[in-house]
């Protein structure tokens, strides 16, 4: 197996970006892994990637603008539509790659990249198949399940950062993950050993976005684009996610014409790492040679 670091341009912006491939001679199926919500490439997509690679199948694992090594200002700026942009960026990378067949194209996404990964599917012709795991498919199935008082001092910190940001101010930032105690938009007494799942030992990832997000991410609603997905999903959706709807997702993988579903007894982050991880990666290269190597 060879890992490449290689840069996609989207929009003017470089995005860093890790392209592996198997030891054979190619061209090769791909799978494209894009992040979570704030995610770096280092949170654990390596692990992903590697598992497809032994497979038979290259990946490329690239970072949004804004994150990680990837350009961009302001930094931690979750755009949506430039995410979208990004994905759209690296297919077109994927499908002019000499050692990458463009009618094997296939992209796997998690948490609000899994979002991301459906309606690229739905805009995109051609592609293979997709995989969206743990994903965040409706912003007004999430938003209905906080309680209103505990937004509240998140939304005006949001539009007030949005204000600043129109008269080209600096970011206010807000943790992704904290504790119950703390100002974040994922609270939880286990964050601590959520953490260990997603962020691998030496890594050190911000855990921040720019605030401005929440005004957007209750509106972005991946779930409307499912019926215009024409490849083979697969939806892996853990029962007790309490980060993004299981329930969103179940209906999700019912409206693509051809959806299916596998269900996890786990939590948001129980996919990253251990015996869920295990179990979810080899369904994922089970389906992955069944739709990309099988003909």
């Amino acid at each position: 197996m060879k890992r490449r670091d290689i840069t996609i341009s989207s929009q003017g912006k470089r995005c860093a970006a890790w392209l592996y491939l198997p030891s054979e001679s190619g061209p090769f199926p791909c799978v494209i892994l894009g992040q979570c919500l704030g995610g770096t490439r280092e949170l654990r997509l390596d692990a992903y990637a590697t598992r497809f690679v032994e497979a038979g199948i290259a990946a490329i694992v690239f970072e949004y603008r804004y994150f990680g090594a990837s350009e961009g200002e302001p930094r931690e700026l979750v755009h949506i539509e430039s995410q979208l942009e990004d994905w759209a960026s690296a297919i077109a990378y994927a499908r002019a790659h000499t050692e990458l067949d463009a009618e094997r194209i296939a992209l796997w996404g998690t948490s609000l990249g899994g979002g991301h990964a459906i309606v690229s599917a739905a805009r995109v012709r051609g592609l293979a198949a997709v995989i969206a795991q743990n994903p965040f498919t409706d912003g007004f199935t999430n938003l209905a399940a906080v309680k209103p008082l505990a937004m509240l001092p998140m939304l005006a910190r949001a539009i007030k950062d949005q204000f600043w940001g129109w008269l080209g101010q600096s970011p206010s930032y807000i943790k992704i993950m904290g504790k119950p105690d703390e100002l974040a938009i994922f609270k939880s007494p286990d964050v601590e050993r959520d953490l260990r799942h997603l962020v691998p030992n030496g890594v050190h990832w911000k855990n921040r976005i720019a605030v401005r997000a929440l005004l957007s991410l209750p509106f972005y609603r991946p779930i409307t684009y499912a019926s215009r997905v024409e490849c083979p999903l697969l939806m892996c959706i853990g029962n007790r996610d309490t980060a993004d709807s299981p329930q969103a997702a179940l209906k999700t993988a019912q409206a693509a014409p051809h959806g299916e579903a596998l269900c996890y007894d786990c939590d948001h982050y129980d996919f990253y790492e251990g015996a869920i991880f295990e179990q979810t990666v080899a369904d994922q290269c089970a389906f992955l040679v069944r739709h990309l190597l099988r003909k």
